[in-house]
């Protein structure tokens, strides 16, 4: 399985285990931090097939773009309809772009 696959693997787990966590505190922190891991976790997926995919630097270029305007997408929506804890929403969102870089740097060395 490639590194990218890994990483989002990873991020999936950590979101699942940060909202069992945090739902022994409070279900709407629960709530929020499923939020954060769709929210990143399906625009790095569509990062990590195209940049498996491709080779052409200014494809992954657009492929980067598109992952973070996805992000800011999906982010908007999640706000604008369910309206997430922000403690539980933005806790777990920090804590999946930390996966992403440290995720990166252990799984690729």
């Amino acid at each position: 399985m490639p590194v990218s696959y890994r990483i989002v693997a990873l991020q999936v787990a950590t979101a699942l285990i940060a909202a069992a966590g945090l739902l022994m505190w409070n279900a709407a922190d629960a709530i929020g931090a499923l939020a954060a891991g769709v929210v990143c976790v399906i625009p790095n997926g569509y990062f990590a097939w195209r940049t498996n995919r491709e080779r052409s630097a200014s494809r992954m270029l657009a492929a980067g773009v598109v992952r973070l305007v996805g992000m800011l997408t999906l982010m908007t929506v999640v706000f604008a309809t369910i309206t997430p804890s922000p403690l539980g929403f933005f806790a777990t969102f920090v804590l999946l772009q930390i996966v992403h870089v440290a995720g990166g740097s252990r799984l690729a060395g």
